[in-house]
């Protein structure tokens, strides 16, 4: 194991009528302004939008509204947010979503600070430091990225065609309201794609050359026996607040960190991934259900003697078997029940020479990724070919 600090600054009140909290959260932040940011119906349907207005008017909080933020966040309604931050002296920014709507709070929240605008994007594509940013809280409304209590964000420029993420402690919420209830209306196809983006958390710091690191291991092997459960109990029709509250946590846990303290994570799936869902427009957990089978495959011919214990532990622990081409294939299986696509053609998506050179390209354009293997722009070509 590697030496490690850990620290989870972000205050979670999770579970039933949490939202009752809300008043308290912002009390303790002194929160005087506040920028408001939403998608599109779900904070109206769930009764949120009328609790939070409530709050604020109580406690005196001007309240300023980002909303109708899209799925794969872009940059020009990071820019609009940032306007707003910028002309009415916004102290602080409460999201109220998944992990898009939380995403593009902790853009605007840098972006606050950022007197060019053109470092906004500047700091996806590592040409701007981020230093300084505006305080967060989030109420989550779908379990899936684990926004909610790191300092990640991913952010689209239609103008260029890019997808990009950046890594910052800065940009950690200061407290994040879990109520499993608010996931209950997501629909069985939302719930899908959550469950995989939760478990390829999971994959990319499971996978690692660092040795000897069984408490992780183990840690996550449990995380992702919960959500294979959970998703199947929804599937199934079993759909409750057990399965829900399970689901919700797996995806705090997943991306916490805290799976990958003593060991060096790998990422190398989420990077090249992003041109997927940026060309084709498949959501994002179903563009890592095509990539990351591939990428196993790969990975287990250029770095066998880690991927054959890696494959093979994952394997016993989840289906029980130990063969390190099985569990691939178990994997696969796994996502085509949950009804997603394992190949880009289970997806409808035809795959050529060129595509594959062109998504590689851009899945590397920022440097090799991964940890595990590094992947340059052969590699990644390699591993879309085996992803057709």
């Amino acid at each position: 194991m590697e030496n490690f600090t850990y620290n989870l600054p972000t205050r979670i009140v999770f579970g039933k009528n949490q939202i009752d909290a809300l008043s308290r959260e912002l009390k303790q932040e002194n929160v005087q302004t506040m920028l408001l940011v939403y998608g599109k119906q779900s904070i109206f349907n769930l009764g949120i939008y009328d609790r939070v207005k409530a709050t604020a008017h109580a406690l005196g909080i001007t309240v300023y509204e980002e909303g109708g933020v899209r799925a794969n966040p872009e940059l020009k309604s990071v820019l609009n947010g940032r306007k707003t931050t910028r002309e009415k002296n916004v102290d602080f920014i409460l999201a109220v979503g998944g992990g898009s709507v939380i995403d593009a709070a902790k853009s605007i929240a840098y972006a606050h600070y950022k007197d060019d605008e053109k470092d906004v994007w500047g700091a996806y594509r590592g040409n701007a430091t981020i230093d300084k940013a505006l305080p967060i809280g989030t109420i989550l409304t779908l379990a899936a990225t684990g926004s909610e209590t790191n300092g990640n964000a991913v952010l689209s420029n239609d103008d260029t065609g890019e997808k990009r993420n950046i890594k910052n402690s800065i940009l950690m919420p200061v407290f994040s309201i879990i109520d499993p209830e608010y996931t209950k209306s997501v629909p069985t196809h939302h719930v899908i794609a959550g469950s995989i983006d939760i478990m390829m958390h999971v994959f990319e710091q499971y996978f690692s050359k660092t040795p000897h690191t069984d408490t992780s291991d183990y840690m996550s092997t449990g995380v992702l026996r919960s959500v294979i459960d959970n998703t199947r109990r929804v599937l199934k029709g079993e759909d409750s607040y057990a399965a829900r509250a399970n689901l919700s946590w797996a995806s705090t846990l997943a991306l916490s960190w805290i799976l990958q303290m003593g060991k060096i994570g790998d990422w190398a799936s989420h990077r090249i991934s992003y041109p997927i869902t940026a060309d084709y427009g498949i959501t994002h957990g179903l563009a890592l259900s095509i990539i990351q089978p591939a990428w196993m495959q790969i990975a287990l011919r250029e770095n066998p003697e880690v991927m054959r214990f890696r494959l093979s532990r994952i394997g016993r622990e989840l289906f029980e078997i130990e063969e390190p081409e099985a569990v691939i294939e178990a994997f696969k299986d796994l996502f085509r029940e949950f009804g997603a696509p394992a190949s880009f053609s289970e997806a409808g998506v035809t795959i050529r020479d060129e595509d594959a050179k062109r998504m590689a390209k851009t899945g590397v354009e920022l440097g090799n990724v991964g940890n595990t293997i590094e992947i340059d722009e052969t590699l990644a070509v390699d591993i879309f070919n085996a992803a057709r």
